[in-house]
């Protein structure tokens, strides 16, 4: 079976090595399908199933077992399923059971997904899960085995794999594992309100209220629109904020986070407080794995020993 497009040019074929075909139902089975679907006259993905089911000319086609659909053209995306069903004049592909679909660091699941052929969109629902790796892999010979390093909860999900931009509607739930350490390590937990972000940059924005947990180091970060970059291990928001560590408080305006170098940069209207010790400046940064604190531009700290008060354009210290 093929079609073309308004255009003249091919839209998308199907063959079997065997098919049956019952004349009164007008349905065909057929065997081992593969199929091509294009893009402007250019194949754009292959896909591949154990049986088939064409009902009509092709109106709809039922695709069962090990449903591979794979990206012809750059980056590598392979989607898998046990069961879908296509509807080619709706360039539309419905799938129903265990959606999986891979790129070169990651994996989208969920219970259903709906792959809009012509917009190029894969939009998932039911418990959709987004998790990435550290290290890139090839999605058609080599899928991790061992687990992701962050794996990310959202209500529903819409990628588009040729570009890699990603909107998914909260609430959003992750959990983030360190690079590094044993695997029985408590995670970090996250949460959000939405999520934007680009699967090929690695780049995600968790939008409206935010909050990051490391329960193991007594972290905990609160703020707006914290936008996360997973192949750097950086962190970053131009909002209010706060953060802590014990006893350890701080707020800004601005914030950078190195998760890498374990140094946090306070951009904007920095404040830093422990019992007994407060300080103020225009920007700081601390280094919270050995405590150590900078501070540049109306530097002010305030002791409650002997009510001290320093002033001053740079100030370097320890606070722990």
């Amino acid at each position: 079976l093929k079609q073309q497009d308004p255009s003249g040019r091919p839209a998308w074929q199907l063959s079997s090595p065997e098919a049956r075909y019952d004349l009164r139902r007008r349905l065909a089975r057929a065997d081992q399908p593969r199929g091509l679907i294009y893009a402007k006259g250019k194949p754009l993905y292959r896909l591949q199933a154990e049986t088939g089911t064409v009902i009509g000319d092709g109106q709809a086609i039922l695709l069962e077992g090990r449903l591979r659909v794979e990206r012809l053209s750059k980056p590598e995306v392979l989607i898998q399923a046990d069961r879908a069903r296509w509807l080619p004049k709706q360039n539309l592909l419905l799938v129903d059971r265990h959606p999986q679909a891979y790129d070169q660091q990651g994996r989208l699941r969920a219970q259903r997904a709906r792959f809009r052929l012509d917009a190029d969109t894969l939009e998932l629902s039911g418990a959709p899960r987004l998790e990435r790796w550290a290290a890139r892999f090839n999605p058609f010979t080599a899928v991790p085995k061992v687990p992701p390093e962050t794996t990310i909860q959202v209500a529903n999900l819409s990628w588009q794999p040729g570009t890699g931009a990603l909107v998914a509607e909260g609430p959003v739930v992750g959990e983030r594992r360190v690079a590094g350490e044993p695997a029985g390590h408590q995670p970090q937990k996250l949460l959000g309100e939405r999520l934007e972000g680009n699967t090929q940059r690695q780049i995600f924005t968790l939008l409206g209220a935010v909050q990051l947990e490391d329960a193991a180091r007594g972290q905990r970060f609160a703020g707006r629109n914290l936008q996360l970059d997973l192949s750097s291990q950086t962190g970053s928001t131009n909002l209010p904020f706060q953060i802590s560590q014990g006893s350890l408080r701080a707020t800004g305006s601005g914030l950078t986070v190195q998760g890498a170098e374990a140094v946090a940069t306070i951009t904007k209207q920095c404040h830093v407080e422990q019992p007994g010790d407060q300080l103020d400046a225009d920007r700081c940064q601390w280094h919270w794995r050995s405590g150590a604190v900078s501070a540049e531009g109306s530097v002010v700290l305030q002791r409650a020993e002997n009510r001290q008060i320093s002033r001053g354009a740079l100030l370097q210290g320890n606070l722990q």
